[in-house]
């Protein structure tokens, strides 16, 4: 349980920095090192990773690291991203993953060599896009239920594709981003929970599993969130960017469905 409860509180540290619930690098551990079934690690995943988005998005909020465009979008986005968790949660067991695994891994690369390569070419990382309030609107409608799919099916925040986006489309910088990020993954994690916990895949001993590194990602997270300020944009850049290969490398490696 120590152990469980240390690996919580480093993951939540990295999670409440960089503004993602730290799924990706849960997922190993849940399977191969605690040898949790596919869908229980999924749903404790989900767990864990609500408590820490939680914890880093309302220290985030205290910090006043919110603004009036991020409320804007996230209330846009969060509405549809509910809908596509418990779509992605229900279609845990009928989707292949290999071809999900596939387009995302393009996604990821791509996305993660352009950000953590900014913070040596000098990149602003910001949108060329003119958006309108509708076009705005419905574009972070079809984002949040897209990515709130993602969420369901494999267990995430989905910080990790989210906040790219909220980046490059939306023309947010990277610490707002991971703030609207957190906002928007509550209920899209709560929401894919609720249907993995509907469906039976968790237990007394999964359920305590999940309180103990939930605990030590909270004190994690709480830590985390409070340093991003003191930490320089590049740095937070170039961690987001190893963040998303390493998640890329991560579906790649794990042959378990």
């Amino acid at each position: 349980m120590l152990t469980t409860f240390c690996l919580g509180f480093l993951l939540g540290f990295a999670a409440g920095l960089i503004g993602v619930g730290g799924g990706e690098f849960r997922i190993p551990v849940l399977l191969y090192i605690l040898k949790f079934p596919v869908v229980a690690a999924i749903t404790v995943n989900l767990l864990v990773g609500l408590l820490t988005v939680i914890a880093s998005f309302l220290r985030r909020f205290q910090l006043g690291l919110l603004s009036g465009h991020c409320l804007t979008i996230a209330m846009v986005m969060s509405p549809a991203s509910i809908i596509g968790a418990y779509i992605g949660a229900a279609l845990t067991e009928r989707i292949p993953e290999k071809p999900l695994k596939k387009i995302l891994a393009v996604f990821l690369i791509t996305v993660g060599l352009k950000i953590g390569l900014e913070s040596f070419t000098g990149g602003t990382g910001v949108s060329y896009l003119t958006l309108g309030f509708i076009e705005e609107s419905a574009l972070a409608a079809l984002v949040g239920l897209a990515i709130g799919v993602v969420s369901g099916l494999l267990g995430v925040a989905g910080g990790e594709y989210r906040i790219p986006i909220l980046m490059y489309i939306f023309s947010l910088d990277i610490v707002l981003a991971g703030t609207t990020s957190l906002f928007v993954s509550i209920p899209t994690m709560a929401s894919g929970l609720l249907k993995h916990q509907t469906m039976g895949h968790m237990n007394r001993n999964t359920t305590m599993i999940a309180i103990v590194m939930g605990l030590g990602s909270i004190l994690g997270a709480l830590l985390g969130a409070s340093y991003v300020e003191a930490v320089e944009e590049s740095l937070l850049k170039m961690l987001l960017g190893i963040i998303l290969i390493i998640a890329t490398v991560r579906m790649f490696t794990n042959r378990e469905k």
